[in-house]
C-alpha cells in the first residue's frame, strides 16, 4: 500500500510538551509538492510561557508571525484541514516525533478554550501512520553514520549539499527536508 508522505515542521514556544504550543504550522507534500502554512491563535498568556531562547531561534518577532496569527476558528479549521491531508499517510520530518506530538497539543488546546464549539470533540487522535519517516535518521543509515551520532536538519542539509533558505521557519525546514529526502531516494516517484 502506497502512502502519501507529508513533510510536518513546527516552530513551537519551546521544547516542554507540557507547557508549550505551536506558533507556525508548515506541511509539504513529497510527491506533489503542495504546501501548507498557516500562523495559529495563541493567547498571551500561551505566549508569556515561551521559552525566550525558542522564541529567538525561530524569530517569532524579527519575521513578524503575531501578524499573520489567525483567529481561533480559523486556526480550527487549519488543523482539521492538515489532519484530515494526513488520514493514513506518513509523516515525516527532521523530528517528527516532536512535530506530531505539537500538532496534536496545538490542535487539543484550540479545542479546549472557551467558548468551545458546540459538539466538537477536544480530543484528538494522531490521524496519520503510526510510522514517521524521520530524514535524519535516513540519512545516518544511508551515508552510514552510527546512531550516536545522528545529525540534526543543519548537518543533513551540509551533507547533502542543501541549502535551507529560511532556517528555523516552519516552511522553510519543511522545504530543505522536502530536498533532502529527494536527494537520500533520487529517481523514485516519491
Amino acid at each position: 500500500m502506497s502512502r502519501d508522505v507529508w513533510v510536518v515542521d513546527l516552530e513551537t514556544t519551546g521544547l516542554d510538551r507540557n507547557i508549550h504550543l505551536p506558533v507556525e504550522v508548515a506541511a509539504v507534500n513529497l510527491k506533489t509538492g503542495r504546501e501548507i502554512r498557516f500562523v495559529p491563535f495563541i493567547t498571551g498568556d500561551e505566549l508569556g510561557k515561551a521559552d525566550r531562547e525558542a522564541m529567538r531561534i525561530n524569530m517569532y518577532y524579527e519575521q513578524g508571525l503575531y501578524k499573520d496569527q489567525l483567529d481561533r476558528d480559523t486556526s480550527i479549521r487549519c488543523y482539521q484541514d492538515v489532519f484530515e491531508l494526513l488520514q493514513g499517510q506518513t509523516l515525516a520530518g527532521a523530528n517528527p516525533r516532536f512535530d506530531a506530538d505539537m500538532l496534536l497539543i496545538g490542535y487539543e488546546w484550540l479545542l479546549q478554550l472557551e467558548p468551545r464549539l458546540p459538539g466538537a470533540s477536544t480530543r484528538v487522535e494522531a490521524p496519520w501512520h503510526h510510522r514517521l519517516a524521520d530524514v535524519c535518521a535516513y540519512a545516518a543509515g544511508t551515508l552510514n553514520i552510527p546512531p550516536d551520532d545522528i545529525p540534526g536538519l543543519a548537518g543533513v542539509c551540509q551533507l547533502l549539499g542543501v541549502t535551507n533558505e529560511a532556517e528555523h521557519t516552519a516552511l522553510g525546514d519543511a522545504r530543505a527536508t522536502v530536498e533532502c529526502f529527494r536527494r537520500l531516494y533520487p529517481g523514485k516517484d516519491q
